[in-house]
């Protein structure tokens, strides 16, 4: 949670990178083994006949072609692509449809994405994690089982693709390098927080603050859902400063336990250290309550160096840029039309949700893709189900108004028997 709040947004598209300190596979030697058949009738002993020798071919490409024969049998293109899909159809699936809006996009602008600029891209990814090119790649290829050429086509191409839309709607105002400054070198909020997954629970919470703000830290020790700062009585690795994300979080507590309210002029009636928030929402299922433990003064800073000015230009730069790439790539969805023949969905331009019209089997070939995503049933299954549910109630073919009884029963009348 405390990175939540210190982090600001990143695209969506951008990797896991793993650590550091990967070494290079070893290659083990391949050991031939014989073994003789004792006791086996019809294998008597004698030297090894000539092992047959393979020729190197072309990958076949025709579904019916064999892939693979073992002792006779063969197994098809075709079927290794079935199980390639039903395993892995549904990931791959949505990384082509990524790359194929892009693909779109960047030709709608008279655009291009060359493979230098493709190669620039890894070698960046690669600084960011502190390693070389090569040993980046292997980790990737080790961890991520992430080919050089997976990564370069549909992870390293992208970023260049959405970076090249996103640059030309950026724009550094003033005001940016103002709550830059504001941010670095601004007050620091020191804090205590305890997080919850209810407004429910926050306002819980906040009654028993209220009645004993001095036992916040054990209250964070037993209530708090943050695994990382609960053991330590909530207390935040890092402070919060100003215009930190989410935004909604780092202004409600600096508004609280900094500014106050601007219109008391009682300077009794100031935050102080010890004070504690109301519930604040951080998103759907978290709401936070923190308590003031200190504030870090400001530091002193020339805002008229230019070297200082052109490094915060630099980074709002970029800040702005990640950001506004999780824009383009959110508009390019909605703008799209996407019909999902794997999962049976269709995606109308405008339109955030995919509507289900598929076949049985569609279905389940999906779900066996993705087991660990619910997919929808098809319209044959759903109406199947409201047939059924028909079946149990007589008067189902009648809609009554919400809140009208039932039909009754003739007077005098028993269950008719099963």
């Amino acid at each position: 949670m405390g990175e939540l709040i210190r982090t600001g947004r990143l695209v969506a598209l951008a990797a896991v990178v793993v650590g550091l300190g990967m070494g290079t596979a070893r290659a083990r030697p391949q050991q031939q083994q014989t073994q003789a058949n004792d006791g086996v009738p019809g294998n008597a002993q004698g030297p090894a006949g000539p092992i047959p020798q393979l020729s190197i071919r072309a990958v076949p490409a025709n579904p019916g072609d064999p892939i693979a024969v073992v002792n006779g049998q063969v197994i098809s293109r075709g079927k290794l692509a079935d199980e390639c899909v039903s395993r892995h159809g549904l990931e791959v699936l949505e990384t082509l449809i990524m790359r194929s809006l892009l693909d779109q996009a960047i030709k709608a602008k008279d655009l291009s994405v060359t493979a230098a600029e493709v190669d620039a891209e890894i070698d960046r990814n690669a600084a960011r994690s502190g390693i070389d090119r090569e040993a980046f790649l292997r980790a990737l290829a080790k961890e991520r089982n992430l080919s050089p050429r997976q990564y370069a086509e549909y992870i390293a191409f992208p970023g260049v693709a959405l970076r090249k839309l996103a640059e030309p709607r950026v724009q550094v105002t003033d005001e940016d390098v103002s709550k830059a400054f504001e941010a670095y070198f601004g007050e620091k909020l020191v804090v205590r927080m305890i997080l919850v997954d209810t407004l429910a629970k926050a306002k819980d919470v906040w009654n028993k603050v209220r009645e004993n703000p001095g036992g916040f830290a054990k209250l964070a020790q037993e209530l708090s859902m943050d695994t990382d700062s609960a053991p330590i009585g909530g207390l935040l690795a890092q402070p919060i400063g100003r215009h930190a994300e989410p935004l909604q979080v780092s202004d409600a507590a600096f508004a609280q336990l900094v500014d106050g309210d601007p219109n008391d002029s009682d300077p009794t009636h100031k935050p102080k250290d010890g004070d504690f928030t109301g519930p604040i929402q951080v998103s759907e299922a978290a709401w936070v309550i923190f308590q003031r433990e200190e504030v870090k003064p400001s530091q002193e800073v020339d805002r008229a160096d230019p070297t200082i000015v052109a490094q915060m230009k630099a980074q709002i730069h970029e800040a702005k840029v990640q950001a506004e790439m999780q824009t383009v790539m959110e508009e390019l969805f909605l703008q799209s039309s996407v019909e999902n023949h794997l999962t049976g969905q269709v995606k109308h331009s405008g339109s955030k949700q995919a509507e289900t019209s598929v076949r049985d089997e569609e279905v389940s070939r999906a779900r066996m893709s993705r087991p660990d995503q619910e997919i929808p049933d098809s319209k044959a299954v759903e109406q199947l189900r409201a047939y059924e549910q028909q079946k149990g109630d007589p008067d189902a073919e009648i809609e009554r108004p919400v809140g009208a009884p039932e039909t009754p029963g003739l007077p005098g009348s028993s269950p008719a028997p099963e």
